[in-house]
C-alpha cells in the first residue's frame, strides 16, 4: 500500500513539473508573439508609391512622422485606414532597415464628384473648398466608401457659410451609356434651389413676345448645373423655330442666390449680342452606311431646299435618322449632323453622316427581384431575349405592355425596375441585368 502511494506521489510530482514547463512555453511563445508586434522600428524615411497623392498630405493623413518609433501595429493601422478610403483596392507595407514603404493600388471604381445646385460656387471652385475639409479628397472618390459622407458634411458646412443653415445634402450615382457609374451627383434636397427670374437684354421689338415666353417659363424652375445651358437652348431655340440660327448671346449670369421664403432663389441675366438673319435650305444630304436611300430621306424629311431652316424641324430628322440605329444593336453608332452655314447668303446645307460600327447582341439576360411565378407571368409580354439585337428601349416597353394588357388583378408585379448593362467590345455582345424593387407589404 505505501508502495503504491509512493508510485502515485511521484506521478503527481511528474505531472506537475510537466505542467509547469508546458506554462512556461506558452508564456514564452506569447511574449515572443508580444514582442515581434509590439518591437519598435525606427523608419529614417517614410515613401507612399503608386498614387499620384502628394507624399506630404499621404503623410500627415496616415499619422505617421519619419524618425518616430513605430510598432507593426502602427504600420498596419496607417495601412488599414488608407484601405478604409476607399480610394485604393490594396495597400501593403515593407521596411527594409531604414526606409518604410507603402505601396497603394488606386481603386478603380473611383469616380469624380458633380455638383447640382450649388449656386454659390463652380466646380472648380467647390471642388477646392471641400479639399482643404476632407483629407485625400481632390474631386473623385469611392461612391460606397466613408468620403461620400464626409463630403456631404463639408458641402452643409460651406452652405451654411451662405447663411443657409441645416441644408440636406443628398447624393445620387450618373450612369453613362453602358450602364456604369461614371460620376457621383451631389445635390441640396433642402431647402429648394430654385431660379428667381431671367432677365435677357439687347433684343430686338420683334422677339419680345417669344424672349418674354422664355422668361416667364425660367421662373421657378429648380435650379441645377444645366439650367444655365438650357436657358441658352430656350433663346437659341426661339430664334431657331424661324431661322436665325446664326444668333449669338452671352452665356446666363448668376446674380447673388439669397434665402427667401425658405427657398434659395437665383436670379439670372444675359444679352443677345446678335440675332443674325434668317437663313434658309440649301440642301440636305445623308452619307454612310444608313438604313435609307437618299430618296427615302428626302421623303421623310420634314424640311426642304427653299423652306426656312428650322431648327426644330431639323433636330427631327436627325432623330429619324439615329432611331434605327438605336433599335438594332448599333450602340457605338456615330451620327455627324453639322450644318454648314453660308453666312453671306444666309442659307444651310445639312448633312448626316452615318458610322454605324458594328451591331452588338444580347449574350446575357438577367431578371432580379422577381420568383419564378413572376417571371412566368411577365414573359409573354417580354420583347428582349438573349441573342436578340441590343435594344434597351424594349424594357419599359414591355414594362407597359405587361401593364396595360394583363388585368390588374393578375398583375403581381408592381414596383420599379433598374435596367443595366455591360459591353464586350470584342465579342460585340452585351449582359444586361434588370432588377425590381418590388413593394413591401
Amino acid at each position: 500500500m505505501a508502495r503504491s502511494w509512493g508510485k502515485l506521489a511521484s506521478m503527481r510530482a511528474c505531472w506537475r513539473t510537466s505542467s509547469l514547463w508546458v506554462v512556461l512555453a506558452v508564456v514564452v511563445l506569447c511574449a515572443c508573439g508580444w514582442t515581434q508586434e509590439q518591437q519598435e522600428y525606427l523608419p529614417k524615411n517614410i515613401v507612399f508609391s503608386g498614387s499620384t497623392l502628394s507624399q506630404e498630405e499621404l503623410l500627415a493623413f496616415t499619422g505617421l512622422r519619419a524618425g518616430e518609433s513605430l510598432t507593426r501595429d502602427r504600420m498596419q493601422a496607417a495601412t488599414d485606414k488608407l484601405t478604409g478610403t476607399g480610394l485604393f483596392t490594396n495597400v501593403q507595407f515593407g521596411f527594409d532597415g531604414e526606409t518604410l514603404t507603402f505601396e497603394l493600388q488606386p481603386s478603380p471604381t473611383v469616380v469624380p464628384a458633380e455638383y447640382a445646385n450649388f449656386p454659390w460656387w463652380d466646380d472648380k471652385a467647390l471642388n477646392a473648398a471641400v479639399a482643404a475639409r476632407v483629407p485625400l479628397f481632390h474631386g473623385a472618390l469611392y461612391p460606397g466608401g466613408p468620403m461620400r459622407d464626409e463630403v456631404g458634411r463639408a458641402l452643409a458646412a460651406l452652405v451654411a457659410t451662405k447663411g443657409v443653415q441645416g441644408a440636406v445634402i443628398a447624393t445620387a450615382p450618373v450612369w453613362d451609356a453602358h450602364g456604369d457609374q461614371k460620376a457621383i451627383l451631389y445635390h441640396i434636397d433642402a431647402p429648394p434651389v430654385v431660379v428667381e427670374g431671367f432677365h435677357v437684354e439687347d433684343y430686338s421689338g420683334v422677339w419680345t413676345k417669344p424672349v418674354l415666353e422664355v422668361e416667364k417659363s425660367a421662373a421657378g424652375i429648380p435650379f441645377d448645373g444645366l439650367t444655365r445651358d438650357k436657358l441658352a437652348d430656350a433663346l437659341h431655340a426661339a430664334y431657331g423655330r424661324l431661322g436665325f440660327i446664326g444668333m449669338t448671346m452671352t452665356t446666363p449670369a448668376l446674380g447673388e442666390p439669397k434665402l427667401v421664403n425658405g427657398q434659395v432663389v437665383v436670379p439670372l441675366r444675359a444679352s443677345i449680342t446678335s440675332e443674325g438673319g434668317q437663313y434658309k435650305v440649301a440642301g440636305l444630304h445623308l452619307n454612310g452606311d444608313v438604313f435609307m436611300t437618299q430618296e427615302q430621306f428626302l421623303r421623310s424629311a420634314k424640311l426642304h431646299p427653299g423652306d426656312v431652316a428650322n431648327q426644330d424641324l431639323w433636330r427631327q430628322i436627325e432623330e429619324m435618322v439615329a432611331a434605327p440605329y438605336k433599335a438594332h444593336g448599333y450602340i457605338d453608332a456615330k451620327i455627324d449632323a453639322e450644318p454648314t452655314l453660308d453666312r453671306a447668303n444666309h442659307t444651310v446645307d445639312y448633312t448626316i453622316t452615318v458610322q454605324p460600327g458594328p451591331a452588338y447582341r444580347v449574350a446575357k439576360l438577367t431578371l432580379t427581384g422577381l420568383d419564378d411565378q413572376q417571371k412566368a407571368e411577365l414573359m409573354p409580354y417580354w420583347l428582349l431575349h438573349e441573342g436578340d439585337e441590343f435594344n434597351i428601349g424594349l424594357v419599359p416597353l414591355a414594362m407597359k405592355h405587361y401593364h396595360e394588357q394583363r388585368a390588374v388583378v393578375l398583375q403581381s408585379i408592381h414596383g420599379d425596375f433598374d435596367a443595366k448593362w455591360s459591353v464586350n467590345p470584342i465579342a460585340h455582345t452585351v449582359d444586361v441585368v434588370v432588377k425590381f424593387d418590388q413593394p413591401q407589404n
